[in-house]
């Protein structure tokens, strides 16, 4: 994913998820995520953003609450 402009303080970098699938399917990865995140981050772009994750097999994540980036880490580190 490319960075979004946004001012989120905090953010996170993790592989991408892993959906037993024999194919790495970024699209499904992307789509997966999305959906976790605004469930249980909330609102894209109000609670969250796109970020650089510094590493070409990770997503990368902006947060506007430590918490949040703490909770997303530990469910798809």
């Amino acid at each position: 994913m490319l960075p979004e402009r946004h001012w989120f303080p905090y953010s996170a970098s993790v592989p991408w998820p892993n959906l037993d699938q024999s194919q790495l399917d970024w699209e499904q990865g992307i789509r997966t995520i999305t959906a976790w995140l605004e469930q249980q981050v909330g609102p894209h772009l109000n609670e969250w953003a796109w970020d650089d994750s510094h590493h070409p097999y990770h997503l990368g994540v902006g947060f506007r609450w430590d918490q949040d980036r703490l909770l997303f880490v530990l469910r798809w580190s």
